[in-house]
């Protein structure tokens, strides 16, 4: 498998083209929606998804305080669904492969469905991180069926907007979701709001099954789906720069956002003159910058330089880091949010650039990239976690800086510098 020449080209203007001649891209289903309503269908789901994260997860966290958890406990309960997350990840990636996105898909959203009607009633931290465990068991099949579908669509939605997925599901998550958080536990009770949360993820399932589109089928493999072959195969997509200089960049940009998303609440909590929901204002900031760059920077970014744009990313979050680990108040915690997120975003839209280019079944792609982001994000909570136990909690974002730099360090000096595909 050759790699792309996009990723083989030092100014990333390469085009798909040799890439299409190893594996072309799929001719539109004599049934699939046109460009236009696959993305408004599809970005659609994306934002209904979206919401159900945000609104779960500030839930969750209201909820958690509610019944007593402190900093540590929190930042294990939302960990827990991106451990769960990265057991099954990949091998998400290979059943998709085989069965398809969209009945995938829609049988994934029932877990989550189930265990959100029950979470309200759990009476400690031990029974809310179980509940987002058994999420996070589900979750991959859900986000490697979304990522494989629109990487797969890319070619003829453009590559101009390969940040509108991300967006969508951003303006849903970081904007919408925490917002009607703060609305719905001031007016209702946890048991109604899980209950919501529930119901979105039905309205996504019955959804999926409109707008979600099928790779072809692979030609079955002999090693067919034991862990071996999964393995195997998963070796030979990270020895493609594209794949695993993405993978290594989203796992500590995952990681990066997680420690940011898991502790705002608290430290706003803890900051003189702010309260929680200063906490779930700083990440409607965070989401608005977020959704701003993904929707409007595509065409910005589809001809820059990858390592110009990684380093881009780098300086705006290692500003980011030190506003937020030394703010003192509102204002200073909202620039740091929009400098992490316009960071994070630009990061982003390369890896898509990259990733959508990629031969081969892009389920597979997109199981280890979700991988790295999901372990990124366990990383990330937990580190926070601990490191809150021995030191401030807002120092955790000091702290985190030599980790960032390190990878970086890792990433051009070593990684860059050892790969065969490099050119």
């Amino acid at each position: 498998m050759s790699s792309p020449p996009e990723s083989l080209s030092s100014s990333g203007r390469g085009t798909s083209g040799a890439a299409a001649s190893v594996n072309p891209p799929l001719a539109a289903a004599p049934d699939a929606p046109s460009p236009l309503v696959f993305l408004a269908g599809f970005s659609t789901l994306a934002l209904i998804s979206g919401i159900s994260i945000g609104l779960a997860k500030v839930v969750t966290q209201f909820f958690a305080l509610a019944i007593g958890a402190d900093a540590f406990q929190i930042g294990l309960i939302m960990a827990m669904e991106s451990i769960g997350m990265v057991l099954v990840t990949v091998p998400a990636g290979f059943i998709i492969a085989r069965f398809g996105a969209r009945r995938v898909y829609a049988i994934a959203s029932l877990g989550p469905l189930i265990v959100n009607l029950l979470l309200p009633f759990a009476s400690g931290a031990v029974g809310l991180a179980i509940g987002r465990l058994v999420i996070g068991l589900c979750i991959p099949f859900r986000i490697v069926s979304m990522n494989s579908t629109f990487l797969a669509q890319l070619h003829r939605i453009g590559v101009g907007k390969a940040g509108w997925y991300r967006g969508a599901l951003t303006a849903g998550l970081a904007l919408i979701g925490p917002a009607l958080a703060t609305v719905l536990t001031q007016h209702v009770d946890y048991v109604w709001s899980f209950a919501i949360i529930a119901g979105l993820f039905g309205i996504m399932a019955v959804g999926s099954l409109y707008f979600f589109t099928d790779e072809a089928p692979a030609e079955p493999a002999p090693k067919g789906l034991s862990a071996s072959g999964i393995v195997s195969e998963a070796r030979n997509l990270l020895r493609h720069k594209d794949v695993s200089e993405s993978c290594v960049i989203e796992f500590i940009s995952s990681a990066t956002g997680s420690l940011f998303a898991a502790f705002i609440i608290v430290v706003a909590a803890h900051m003189n003159g702010l309260t929680k929901e200063d906490g779930v204002h700083i990440m409607l900031f965070h989401g608005a910058m977020t959704v701003l760059a993904l929707f409007s920077a595509g065409r910005l970014t589809r001809t820059l330089n990858k390592w110009i744009a990684y380093g881009i990313g780098l300086v705006l979050g290692t500003l980011a880091l030190i506003i937020l680990g030394t703010a003192s108040g509102f204002a200073a915690l909202a620039i740091g949010a929009v400098l992490l997120s316009a960071g994070q975003s630009v990061v982003h839209l390369i890896n898509m650039r990259l990733l959508s280019a990629h031969p081969g079944e892009k389920s597979k792609v997109s199981g280890l990239f979700n991988l790295s982001s999901m372990t990124g994000s366990s990383v990330g909570a937990l580190a926070g976690g601990i490191v809150s136990k021995f030191a401030g909690v807002q120092s955790i974002y000091l702290l985190w800086l030599p980790v960032l730099w390190l990878a970086a360090g890792y990433l051009f000096f070593v990684l860059k510098g050892t790969n065969p595909h490099e050119a």
